[in-house]
């Protein structure tokens, strides 16, 4: 996260624009969502602990982790706020 926020700064003065830094609060926005909601960030952990232990795609418990990861994204997606565009110079 410290990375992309990095790279956002840079792009946004590299290009003398904010559109980087938007995207990435928009990012950060729905990570803290998960993040402050009990029930999505356990759903996230369990998920990635069974990613990170089945060594095949083809394992019936790879896909239902998936599926659980983008449900979570989903919930996340539908909650989030929009950040307010700044006006035009």
């Amino acid at each position: 996260m410290e990375q992309q926020k990095n790279e956002a700064f840079s792009l946004a003065a590299e290009h003398d624009t904010l559109g980087p830094l938007h995207g990435w609060l928009s990012v950060w926005a729905r990570e803290v969502e998960v993040e402050r909601r009990y029930d999505l960030s356990t759903r996230r952990r369990s998920a990635l602990d069974v990613l990170h232990h089945t060594s095949d795609k083809a394992d019936p418990a790879f896909r239902a982790a998936m599926d659980e990861l983008r449900a979570v994204e989903d919930v996340r997606s539908r909650r989030h706020v929009q950040l307010p565009r700044s006006a035009p110079a």
